[in-house]
């Protein structure tokens, strides 16, 4: 029997994770906890919306209490996520207008043209079964990644990049989706007669109702650990349709990951990029302004080994020049994926109009001498003192006209800028030795 106060303490209990992944992630910024058709039926679409870009998210969070029974666990918990799942993408990708509304802006129309890619997510917050699936299909055939609430809470701490996110959970889905694959977790003796009973009972089901499947001896840190040992992909044996079932023994994989130089190397290399995160943070996310938000969408669209490298331009062109003092500029400037970013320091002893003059100059100076081949241009101005941050976005850049073309070559004439270039390399590397 189900009282009323246990559909509190769940109901309360699933909105306190929804609320931890909406609020307290790098996630934030593009997530709709709870989102409702506002315009139409005032329905809870979905758990959790997040859309970056040209990806959607649907997220449905699950929160039954686990009480050993994993046959009625599992119908309890994923034949109802997925049943949810499935009708939040019917709903916003039928064609019908569906307006939503994120937290901090405005309701807008639900572009479904502009997602060309869907990703779909169980979280289950319990955490006791020894044993539970990966992934699941809707009746349409459509993959759905299932995480208990540590596997979640682990990948997303991990893969803290929006892209590193997104790519991971692509890849997962390639090696899944055709696979009945059960993750098995825990030490060796948290498994009693009960619940290797219970598993065998579990697999007998699974033979009579599929191919092919897949037992993954460990958890999704483990799995995890094998996607970063094989650049970002996982074992060949998980791409393998050699055999119609199979069984993959990855425990402890992500214990041992930890224990390499180069992993530990990496974390400490890592400090830099995280530069790119706190400018995004507080001097770009202070408010959700349309210009504000565009010039996060293109930072926050850099992998953490991408916000490194930047990071480290960043923070060797302030310490190159920390000890001048007199009225003194630098720039610095490169490419990362189709935007370019452009450095402009300045020591503390100039004016606010002098510095945005120079920001300006610098922009233009760039689109101009690299001959308009960047559509995208982020410029950043700092002081030599890693402070008084401005900036600013220039997107969809047309070749400025003849007379105006001049004058900006006469600025940067009179400022001698570009008339002693210096070319230098930087290799970097991911996991260095």
């Amino acid at each position: 029997m189900t009282t009323t106060e246990d559909i509190n303490i769940k109901g309360d209990l699933g909105e306190e994770i929804v609320n931890k992944l909406a609020f307290d992630t790098y996630l934030k910024y593009w997530c709709c906890p709870g989102p409702k058709d506002e315009k139409g039926s005032k329905k809870e679409i979905c758990d959790l919306l997040i859309l970056f870009r040209e990806v959607a998210i649907i997220i449905s969070v699950k929160n039954y209490a686990f009480k050993g029974n994993y046959d009625r666990y599992f119908r309890l918990t994923l034949d109802k996520a997925v049943s949810q799942i499935a009708g939040a993408e019917r709903k916003l990708f039928s064609g019908e207008k569906v307006y939503i509304k994120h937290v901090d802006l405005n309701e807008e129309l639900f572009d479904s043209l502009k997602y060309t890619t869907v990703l779909r997510i169980i979280v289950n917050h319990n955490t006791e079964p020894l044993f539970y699936p990966a992934g699941r299909l809707t009746v349409n055939g459509k993959y759905i990644h299932i995480f208990n609430w540590n596997a979640f809470l682990g990948i997303v701490t991990e893969l803290d990049t929006i892209p590193d996110f997104i790519n991971y959970l692509l890849e997962r889905e390639i090696i899944l989706k055709d696979k009945d694959a059960i993750l098995m977790i825990g030490e060796e003796n948290d498994w009693t007669s009960d619940v290797k009973e219970s598993f065998f009972k579990y697999n007998e089901i699974r033979k009579n109702t599929t191919d092919r499947y897949l037992l993954i001896s460990g958890n999704e840190l483990d799995l995890l650990a094998d996607y970063f040992w094989n650049t970002r992909k996982f074992n060949k044996l998980f791409y393998s349709n050699e055999y119609e079932s199979r069984s993959i023994k990855i425990d402890s994989k992500w214990r041992k990951y930890l224990l390499q130089k180069e992993v530990q190397n990496k974390k400490a290399a890592d400090a830099d990029s995280y530069f790119i995160d706190e400018f995004i943070k507080h001097e770009v996310l202070y408010n959700t302004k349309t210009y504000n938000l565009e010039i996060a969408t293109e930072l926050l669209s850099l992998s953490r080994f991408e916000r490194r490298i930047l990071g480290h331009e960043f923070l060797q062109l302030a310490k190159q020049y920390q000890n001048k003092n007199d009225l003194f500029s630098a720039r610095r400037y490169g490419q990362v994926n189709d935007l370019l970013v452009a450095m402009v320091l300045y020591t503390d002893g100039m004016s606010h109009n002098v510095v945005m003059e120079l920001i300006r100059i610098a922009a233009e100076g760039y689109i101009v001498m690299n001959k308009y081949r960047n559509k995208k241009v982020l410029v950043v101005g700092f002081s030599n003192k890693l402070r008084g941050f401005k900036y600013g976005f220039l997107k969809n850049i047309n070749q400025f006209d003849k007379e105006y073309e001049d004058t900006v070559i006469n600025d940067l004439k009179m400022l001698k800028w570009f008339t002693n270039v210096n070319v230098f390399q930087v290799t970097h590397k991911e996991y260095p030795e």
